[in-house]
């Protein structure tokens, strides 16, 4: 709900997010790399970006 209010996310990308954020910790506790987070959604990128976390948009490429 936070990162809904946050971010003026709309239900399922803020979903998207927290467990993209709760992967990528567990991911980096374990000396794995980050994960890399892929989207084309605007919004939610912005808020990825905000959060800390990478991002992979698929429109940006030809």
């Amino acid at each position: 709900m936070v990162l809904s209010e946050t971010y003026g996310l709309r239900g399922y990308d803020a979903i998207q997010l927290a467990v993209g954020r709760v992967v990528n910790n567990i991911s980096i506790a374990n000396g794995l790399p980050p994960i890399t987070f892929v989207s084309a959604d605007n919004e939610l990128n912005a808020a990825v970006v905000s959060e800390e976390l990478m991002i992979e948009n698929h429109n940006s490429h030809p």
